[in-house]
């Protein structure tokens, strides 16, 4: 061969091999890429399950948060919903987006450092109930490609903003009519399948809910205080039979309540609270959002303060 052609065929051989290394560079490169965008995007599953109560099988949520896969363990919050988004756990589902912090992580696209478990209550016998039997899907909040939906308008409310006389709750201590304590050992499992299977930290599970959901949370709580680092209810107020077991674990309680409120109104919420500080604990706050009704959620999950508070708390730290 001559010596021009040992230096094509060279040449050939040299850019052949620096192709091949140069693509080999170029799948690695996309690999990485494509690892750093599944750790770097939150995601939300569904996840199925046998349900006690009703003999079907039910889905709940799991919103797992951006960078999911970089920490070995995370906090984790149960987020019991309102009455108004009961459902069937599969088609109805949505409706657990409406409100609340996975409407916060998933629909506003907050980076809230929890993994969250969102379940939905059964309708049981309430389909006439006006605010169920006339919901439209339509209303249900989506996640949007780019940027995120208008907030919706608080409730518009005429009363004015009384001061509120303390009294206990009207209420059983398992809360409100066919309320969340028909799904207790359903809510425990979830919360065992996601520590798990989701990395969860069992030192930093923590426990909310609004109205129906805060019933819940005050019931849930009180059976099982060793659970949970630290409870938030909102606009649902406990029984004086939760305070013994919540004053003895020395549970941190946010309580919170709309100063308008028609529902549930604040001379409710004082009955537990002032029993629970009687038995000698005194870590509780109960904050009023005097300016408005129901629908205070809003104002308390789209605030940075509850997230926050949580995260100072651990079952260890109690």
């Amino acid at each position: 061969m001559e010596l021009g052609e040992e230096i094509k065929a060279l040449d050939r051989g040299t850019m052949l091999s620096l192709f091949r290394f140069v693509l080999a560079a170029a799948f690695l490169l996309v690999g990485s890429l494509m690892a750093d965008s599944a750790t770097s995007t939150d995601r939300l599953e569904r996840v199925s399950y046998l349900s006690e109560a009703t003999g079907k099988e039910r889905d709940y949520f799991v919103y797992l948060p951006r960078g999911f896969e970089d920490r070995a363990h995370w906090p984790v919050m149960l987020f019991l919903h309102g009455n108004g988004e009961r459902g069937d756990g599969k088609g109805d589902l949505d409706w657990v987006l409406m409100h609340g912090p996975l409407y916060e992580a998933w629909i506003q696209k907050r980076e809230l450092p929890f993994v969250i478990i969102a379940p939905q209550l059964p309708i049981f016998n309430q389909e006439e109930i006006r605010y169920i039997k006339n919901r439209d899907p339509a209303g249900i909040p989506f996640r949007q490609v780019d940027g995120t939906p208008a907030r919706p308008q608080s409730f518009a409310t005429d009363a004015p903003m009384n001061g509120q006389l303390a009294e206990t709750s009207p209420l059983p201590p398992e809360g409100a009519v066919e309320g969340w304590s028909f799904l207790e050992n359903e809510l425990l499992g979830m919360v065992d399948h996601v520590l798990a299977k989701y990395r969860g930290d069992p030192s930093r599970v923590y426990l909310t809910g609004l109205s129906y959901g805060g019933y819940g949370t005050w019931y849930l709580a009180a059976n099982h205080p060793g659970r949970f680092a630290a409870i938030a209810p909102v606009v649902g107020h406990g029984h004086v039979d939760h305070a013994l077991p919540l004053a003895t674990a020395r549970m941190p309680i946010w309580q919170f309540a709309g100063g308008r409120d028609g529902a549930v109104p604040p001379r409710g919420f004082y009955g537990v609270l002032n029993e629970i500080e009687r038995l000698g604990h005194r870590d509780i706050r109960f904050t009023i959002e005097a300016d408005m009704g129901h629908d205070a959620w809003v104002r308390v999950y789209q605030s940075a303060d509850l997230y926050a508070w949580f995260l100072q708390h651990t079952v260890e730290g109690r």
